[in-house]
């Protein structure tokens, strides 16, 4: 027990001695006759004034400072004076037949456990020889034949250093349990700090809830998922849906979800979290983009190995077809021959440009990812529109000037391109196209949309709208969208198609700018 905790054993051998004094003085003063010192009523008397004013003293000094940095003598010392003390009351009492010897096994008892060692036995050792002085002297003022036979003192005295011995004992291993509790207590310390540092810096979000869906402790990156301290709180109703389907049948798969129009796309997980008096579970929240991301490196690696082959397998034939197209052209072709050979042309070009594509896809390397801002990058992405002949009035920009983002910046050009140029295509010739960028209130996940108001997508083409090779033009390959959300994804970025009443409009929904990738 440490000096700066309530009830330390010197605090409590305080409130004893006090408790002590006053029985004493008690059994004394009380009744008409008084029970003990009637030997030498005066010395008894006035022992045990000093003695009781002593102690509240002492105690007083020791219950008003909290960490009192005592000398080194004050403890031994202070055992001392209540050894003395006491031997006076035990004098004045009539000597060892007044049965008040007995407190000095107390005295003896605590001064193995404050002084501890040796100073501990030499209190063993003064409360013997004071009892022996005792029985000598009594035996002396009753005239005995032997003085010198100290048996009841000398049995006194074997208690002493019996209690003295034993106490040092569990002393000792008091402390050893001391000491091995602390160093538990520090190690489980250390090991809560390291969990929470590890579950606090989690890109995973970690709930843990009741049988009551009540949030009992929600990490960082759950709080952010859902833009709002989550603990104390109530789980969402399509989080406990959730909960309880998995509850049904723990093996079949949990559909995503998301917070808010602007969060990122979360997949659930839930575990149970049993403890000794109450079951709870835990809920790990995913960013899907991180697994689609995974899931794309894997499929890139697949689409390497069959870009080779397609164009080990297929270019050489084209390039022999197209050959041969330019040589008959070259001829005396009949005009509906001619126009034969420039359809074969037109579509071995076709086919040569999809194989292109998808090698470019395939051999492109891992993005490189920085931060920068997004109102100068559309700056100069207006700027180079504007080169290429596209008035003002045809790209608007409306960004605000504190957003960031983290991304490829050739991909995102890539991007951004890709869907500007679709929307002047597709979108007619009065099309307009505005580039529209700001943060999500409640997440801080930036975004950035592109919206145009021409024609507008049919709902079987959205439908298919991002799938490989599907195309409604007559010349596309249907790699251009499908492209730019591989590019999104790689970036952990997601592009959706939003629900609008006129034209198209595209939003990329990009990862926090603070969050570095893996």
């Amino acid at each position: 027990m440490t000096a700066s905790q309530g009830w330390t054993p010197a605090r409590i051998y305080n409130v004893y001695r006090i408790a002590i004094a006053c029985s004493l003085m008690l059994l004394h003063f009380g009744p008409e006759q008084p029970l003990i010192g009637t030997h030498l009523p005066l010395l008894f008397e006035t022992t045990l004034f000093v003695y009781l004013g002593l102690t509240l003293a002492s105690a007083t000094l020791d219950f008003r400072a909290e960490k009192r940095a005592y000398p080194a003598w004050a403890q031994p010392a202070s055992l001392i004076t209540d050894l003395t003390m006491l031997s006076l009351v035990v004098h004045a009492n009539g000597g060892l037949e007044g049965g008040l010897a007995v407190l000095l096994l107390v005295t003896v008892a605590a001064g193995n456990i404050l002084l501890r060692g040796r100073l501990g036995f030499l209190i063993a050792a003064l409360a013997t020889l004071a009892m022996m002085f005792e029985q000598f002297y009594f035996s002396i003022q009753a005239m005995s034949d032997s003085p010198f036979l100290l048996t009841e003192s000398g049995l006194l005295g074997i208690a002493f250093f019996m209690v003295s011995l034993i106490i040092q004992q569990i002393t000792q291993r008091l402390q050893q349990s001391e000491r091995i509790a602390e160093r538990q207590r520090v190690a489980i310390e250390r090991l809560e700090a390291l969990n929470q540092q590890i579950v606090q810096r989690m890109r995973t979000g970690v709930v843990v809830f009741d049988e009551s869906f009540r949030i009992l402790m929600a990490n960082q990156a759950a709080n952010s998922l859902f833009g709002t301290p989550m603990l104390g709180n109530q789980l969402p109703k399509q989080l406990v849906s959730r909960y309880q389907r998995w509850q049904d049948n723990p093996l079949l798969p949990l559909a995503t979800l998301r917070t808010s129009e602007q969060s990122p796309v979360l997949s659930p997980r839930f575990a149970p979290l049993e403890t000794d008096h109450e079951l709870l579970t835990l809920l790990f929240l995913e960013d899907s983009a991180r697994v689609a991301q995974e899931a794309q490196q894997m499929n890139l690696a697949s689409l390497g190995r069959l870009s080779a082959t397609l164009a080990h397998e297929i270019r050489n034939p084209l390039s022999a077809i197209n050959h041969a197209t330019e040589l008959l052209l070259d001829g005396n072709a009949s005009e509906e021959d001619q126009h034969l050979l420039g359809i074969i042309r037109n579509h071995v070009g076709r086919v040569n440009g999809i194989i292109h594509d998808v090698l470019d896809l395939s051999r492109r390397g891992k993005g490189q990812a920085e931060r920068f801002g997004l109102a100068p990058f559309l700056n100069e992405l207006c700027e180079q529109w504007a080169l290429r002949g596209y008035a003002n009035n045809s790209l608007k920009k409306a960004c605000q000037s504190d957003v960031e983002v983290r991304f490829d910046r050739n991909q995102l050009t890539q991007v951004v391109d890709n869907l500007i140029r679709n929307a002047f295509q597709h979108g007619g010739e009065e099309c307009k196209v505005d580039l529209e960028c700001g943060s999500h209130e409640q997440t801080g996940l930036p975004w950035l949309r592109i919206r145009d108001n021409g024609n507008g997508i049919p709902a079987e083409t959205a439908r298919h709208l991002f799938e490989p090779f599907y195309t409604t033009a007559n010349d596309g390959n249907g790699l251009g969208l499908y492209l730019c959300r591989e590019l999104c994804q790689a970036n952990q970025a997601a592009l959706d198609l939003e629900d609008t009443p006129n034209g198209a409009s595209f939003v990329i929904t990009f990862a926090h700018p603070h969050r570095q990738f893996q």
